[in-house]
């Protein structure tokens, strides 16, 4: 089915395409068109040569095609995303991404994690354990601000 696996430097396209998709498809039911192009539009495939050496990031792919990925920085505890292909949304692979990171923090000593979750991404959170604690504002750019809630998971 789908293989998950460390990102590589020359994954940077598939990743950048599978964000951009799930931005624009995904997240459209709960922000406005201009939040979402400040969200996706400022994204480019080389934005993610840096993140590749060092983030905890991994690719699931489909038949050597990228349709998701996860993306953890462990000095912070930080899940910083987990986004799938529009049209593989609920076949399990974000759950899959988000066990692997969950997995590297525990191995590494991270006890809790936290993310800033996207509106419509918050029951996929929850449903995997996460609390929600307050509510956020994620500044996309300058004068651009998107909702969003902050939430942890003990993993230790």
């Amino acid at each position: 089915m789908y293989t998950i696996r460390r990102a590589q430097q020359t994954d940077g396209k598939g990743i950048w395409y599978v964000h951009t998709q799930a931005i624009r498809e995904t997240c459209k039911s709960h922000y406005a068109p201009e939040e979402i192009e400040a969200w996706a539009g400022r994204l480019q495939p080389s934005s993610y040569q840096m993140v590749i050496q060092s983030r905890e990031l991994f690719v699931a792919e489909d038949n050597g095609t990228i349709v998701g990925f996860g993306q953890l920085y462990l000095s912070s505890g930080e899940v910083e995303a987990i986004y799938v292909l529009p049209r593989v949304v609920r076949q399990g692979i974000g759950t899959q991404l988000l066990c692997t990171l969950e997995e590297r923090a525990r191995v590494q000593g991270v006890e809790v994690l936290r993310l800033d979750a996207s509106l419509n991404a918050v029951p996929f959170y929850k449903a995997a354990g996460f609390e929600p604690q307050r509510e956020a504002k994620h500044q996309l750019e300058p004068g651009v601000e998107i909702r969003c809630i902050v939430m942890t998971k003990s993993v230790a």
